[in-house]
């Protein structure tokens, strides 16, 4: 694949997984998403603001990344052999429970219909931030390691998308947990 092929892969990816969520999220009410399940996992809203604080977050993560290497032309700082978890083993959740890191927790309590407007612009603007780099292979330029691993920036392009996947799994359940209030 080229790198242009490889970018809009990944990108057409996240986009997907976003739009699979925001339809999900359509069908519920304000009432829905901010019931809080007595299991002390999040109410559809808090998953909501999650994501929309990671979307800043990982954004930020990804340019600086990227505009480092532009500035000192190191454009491969992977390993020799790259320990990560794949796509496939991440949408398993083969790495297991992750706690959020404190400042990527909900705390606005914003309602979700406020929210869902926010979520495909927020996936945009990543995709305007990372478009001057679509040309150049990212293959071997590694942000940060995560506890998932030596991702390369395409594999964290993925794992956004894929971070909405696995909240949008978890926002289900809410849905099926004894309580959760119907439609109306």
């Amino acid at each position: 694949m080229t790198p242009e092929e490889k970018f809009d892969a990944a990108i057409d990816s996240a986009m997907n997984d976003r739009r699979e969520l925001i339809g999900f999220l359509e069908n519920q009410t304000d009432a829905q998403a901010g019931w809080e399940p007595t299991d002390g996992e999040w109410s559809i809203a808090q998953g909501v603001e999650h994501i929309l604080l990671t979307d800043v977050f990982a954004r930020k993560m990804l340019v600086d990344t990227l505009e480092t290497a532009q500035k000192t032309g190191a454009w491969d700082n992977a390993p020799d052999k790259p320990q990560k978890l794949s796509s496939d083993q991440l949408r398993r959740r083969e790495q297991g429970p992750v706690p959020a890191p404190e400042h990527l927790l909900p705390v606005e309590g914003r309602p979700l219909s406020e929210m869902i407007p926010l979520l495909m612009p927020a996936r945009e603007e990543t995709n305007r931030a990372l478009a001057p780099y679509r040309e150049r292979d990212l293959e071997r330029l590694n942000p940060p390691a995560t506890r998932y691993g030596d991702l390369n920036i395409y594999d964290r392009m993925y794992y956004m998308g894929i971070h909405d996947a696995l909240h949008k799994e978890q926002m289900e359940r809410i849905t099926q947990a004894s309580g959760f209030p119907a439609a109306g």
